[in-house]
């Protein structure tokens, strides 16, 4: 994709300590290969070799979160130092799930967001790994990918005291199809099977039929919800003529494999129920693969419902608006609002006086 024109926008934004900083966010690893974060197909076979890079040059920790399925998590933490000048408070963490269209993609995607996060909002940052077409030719992708999603924030959770977070403040985040995964996982999860939780409604009632249950389908504790450009509809009724052949032909597979039903109940558009967290959503106007308007009709559902919910626009910009490779700047004002959503929840540290 050709580089998205940046905005001249550069807000002064809350880090930890007791000063305001005026540069912004900066997502530069110091590290070329990562830097250039591996595309879909290439991040889908080389998780190995993206993991390693973590450890050695970001210094990451690496944890295996469902064995039989061989995916693992990708976690940062900021220094002890860091945590102790912020009121000794014990830090929460944004759970970030990558892009790749359902098909592929890494974790690294999201390495510059969580070296940011970890070192200006003195938070954790954990990356997800989830099954895929490519890496799991045999999952009924994307609702496996939806219980692997809840499955990570969960082990997170229940290992929070271990690795020393705040189990309370753990919050969401995804792009794209990550967004998907994001949301749904939010909104009420997938099961294996293929079921679905949620009423759609706005009664946050749940499916008494077992079949339709996922196994853990209790809402996860999440403290925020962050969603890049996310797909919010695989019915993709919104702007259909306006999306690219790729869309097309991927809608046209997952309506091959499954029903309108089963894509309709896996749906965040349709599975909207009130939650008792903010939810933050930025999207580019000119986004071809997943129209704008698609987020404004989940916006307007979600405030039906009494949530929490914001839908920042970026004029004229495409899908990959928020990618530090991209547009340093867009990614500079993602964090920022991130950053701003985050702080008006207590989930950042305020500032000294």
């Amino acid at each position: 994709q050709a580089a998205i024109l940046a905005q001249a926008v550069n807000p002064r934004f809350f880090i930890c300590g007791n000063h305001m900083a005026n540069s912004g966010f900066d997502g530069n690893l110091g590290d070329p290969w990562l830097d250039r974060l591996p595309g879909v197909v290439a991040g889908a076979f080389l998780r190995k070799w993206i993991e390693r890079r973590f450890r050695e040059n970001l210094k990451g920790e690496v944890f295996e979160y469902a064995r039989e399925h061989r995916l693992h998590l990708h976690l940062l933490r900021p220094a002890a130092e860091k945590t102790r000048s912020c009121h000794d408070a014990v830090p929460g963490c944004i759970v970030f799930l990558h892009g790749g269209g359902f098909l592929g993609g890494a974790p690294s995607q999201f390495y510059p967001y969580a070296h940011a996060v970890v070192q200006q909002l003195g938070m954790a940052a954990a990356l997800c790994e989830f099954r895929t077409f490519l890496t799991h030719p045999r999952a009924r992708i994307p609702f496996d990918a939806v219980a692997d999603a809840r499955r990570c924030v969960r082990f997170l959770q229940e290992e929070a005291e271990e690795l020393g977070l705040d189990r309370r403040k753990v919050v969401l985040a995804g792009a794209s199809s990550g967004g998907h995964l994001a949301a749904m996982a939010a909104l009420g999860g997938s099961g294996e099977d293929g079921g679905t939780v949620g009423s759609g409604d706005c009664t946050g009632a749940q499916s008494a039929d077992p079949k339709t249950c996922d196994a853990d389908a209790t809402p996860l504790n999440l403290a925020a919800l962050v969603l890049f450009n996310p797909v919010l509809d695989l019915r993709f009724v919104e702007g259909w003529s306006q999306r690219r052949m790729s869309v097309w032909l991927g809608s046209w597979l997952l309506h091959a494999r499954y029903s309108g039903a089963e894509l309709e109940a896996a749906s965040p558009v349709h599975e909207v129920r009130p939650v008792p967290y903010p939810t933050l959503i930025m999207h580019g106007t000119a986004d071809k693969l997943v129209p704008y308007a698609e987020a404004e009709v989940f916006k307007d559902k979600m405030l039906q419902c009494g949530n929490d919910c914001r839908l920042v626009s970026f004029p004229d910009e495409g899908h990959f608006f928020f990618n530090w490779r991209v547009s340093p700047v867009n990614f500079s004002r993602c964090l920022g609002l991130i950053s701003e959503m985050l702080s008006s929840v207590g989930l950042l540290p305020s500032e000294r006086p």
